[in-house]
Parts: C-alpha cells; sequence; structure tokens
C-alpha cells in the first residue's frame, strides 16, 4: 500500500508554517486532498482530538475519522485515521526550522484499503504522490 514521504523547503519562519499546517481549519488553503469537513473543525489541534474529513484521490471520495495522535508543536503532528471504505490512513506533518528563517516542511501518508491491490496501487500511489507534492506547492506559495 502507499507509503510516501514529500519534503520541500518553505521561505516562511517555522512558526508561520506551523500555524497553517497545524489549524485543520485552514485545511482548504493548502491541502489538495482536502475536498470539506464533515463538521466544523477547530483552530487548533489536541491529542486524542477526532476530526472527519472528506478527502477526494483520483476521483475517489472517502470520509476519513481522524484522530491527532500526536502533536509536538511546532515540529510535528500525527493523526491516524479509518476511512468510509474500510481504509486506513497515517499522516504526520514535520517542520523543521531552518537557520536561516526558513523552514523545510515534510508530510508522510501510508493508506491502506482493500479495494487497492494490483496495478489500481500503483495509480493510487502516483496519485498520492501528485497530490502532495501539489500541497506542498500551494503551501510554499501561500507564503509568497
Amino acid at each position: 500500500m502507499p507509503e510516501i514521504t514529500i519534503t520541500r523547503d518553505i521561505d516562511a519562519p517555522q512558526a508561520d508554517v506551523w500555524a497553517l499546517v497545524a489549524n485543520p481549519s485552514r485545511f482548504a488553503d493548502w491541502n489538495t486532498l482536502h475536498t470539506r469537513w464533515v463538521t466544523p473543525p477547530p483552530d487548533a489541534l489536541a491529542v486524542g482530538m477526532v476530526i472527519t474529513e472528506v478527502v477526494t484521490i483520483k476521483g475517489v471520495v472517502d470520509t476519513i475519522t481522524f484522530t491527532t495522535e500526536e502533536l509536538t508543536p511546532p515540529r510535528q503532528v500525527g493523526l491516524s485515521g479509518s476511512g468510509s471504505t474500510g481504509s486506513t490512513v497515517s499522516l504526520v506533518f514535520t517542520v523543521e526550522e531552518l537557520p536561516d528563517g526558513r523552514s523545510t516542511v515534510s508530510l508522510y501518508i501510508k493508506f491502506e484499503s482493500p479495494l487497492l491491490f494490483g496495478p489500481l496501487n500503483k495509480v493510487i500511489e502516483r496519485a498520492f504522490r501528485k497530490q502532495l507534492e501539489a500541497s506542498l506547492q500551494r503551501l510554499s506559495s501561500a507564503f509568497e
């Protein structure tokens, strides 16, 4: 099943990037997989918090209930979720401070689904990689 990490340097301080990445109500501003929230999200995450998001990948819509498993501000947030299609998802967003006032952002995803087998697995993996790259591009553009 797809397990992908994408990393990008962003021209913004860690605190500014963290404020956007760790705020679920701002996911639509940069996360290209995000379609909508089932209920209005909080402005800040807390360990144990549960949020339900609708995501779309390659035209497949999945409603995923995430639990915040790890939260280490302003560096890392880890979410785990289960979807309406029987999928399971692990997401980790990491923001590292660079010495020049910039940041390095990494998005990690591990996605498992009973619907993924054979060639479809590779198609979905490419789609996830493309969407994560687009998300980091959008995130970077938010600071230009």
